[in-house]
């Protein structure tokens, strides 16, 4: 009982946001504490942007190269002024300090693939020191079912919502630079 009143509590949260992808069941929410975001305002690039798809993905019309793609230019238009990479991590020779790298990824995971395919995105963000302490990093992630048809829109819309929702916790982090 106890799960399930847990569950509406945050589909309610949810649903007073706005947040809600597809009329199917969609919780919002790996990181219910406020993110330790300090390390961002020293993020000068990008150097790792991209999307992982596990499962059924594929099957269902979701490519890892799209979404890369698509996520990659949603966050060069919502963080202007940062540069990007097309690399994979900091290069040897980068003149820059780690904490001055950032990376953004996602993994998507998609189960089913006839009527009804459940699909969970999980994001993470931050600077290269980070990694190495996971309470510092950016995490959130969405959890959601729907007719098969619908899933591939709604992971594409939940990832870009996810970048939306780090650009604007990363321009807030910068501007007033204080870190939170």
């Amino acid at each position: 009982m106890w799960e399930c009143t847990n569950v509406m509590g945050k589909l309610s949260v949810l649903l007073l946001l706005g947040v809600g992808l597809l009329p199917s069941m969609t919780v919002l929410g790996a990181n219910p504490d406020p993110v330790p975001v300090a390390d961002m305002r020293h993020i000068k690039k990008f150097v790792a942007v991209e999307v992982q798809t596990q499962g059924t993905a594929e099957k269902l019309g979701i490519s890892a190269a799209e979404l890369t793609d698509a996520t990659r230019v949603t966050l060069l238009n919502k963080v202007p002024g940062i540069a990007l990479e097309g690399s994979s991590g900091p290069s040897p020779d980068a003149s820059e300090r780690p904490n001055q790298l950032g990376f953004f990824t996602c993994e998507v995971w998609t189960v089913g693939e006839q009527y009804i395919a459940a699909y969970h995105v999980d994001c993470n963000a931050g600077s290269y020191t980070a990694q190495k302490t996971p309470g510092n990093l950016w995490n959130q992630a969405i959890l959601g079912y729907g007719p098969r048809d619908e899933v591939s829109d709604a992971v594409r819309k939940g990832v870009r919502a996810m970048v939306e929702l780090f650009a604007s916790t990363f321009a807030g982090v910068r501007a007033d630079g204080s870190g939170r």
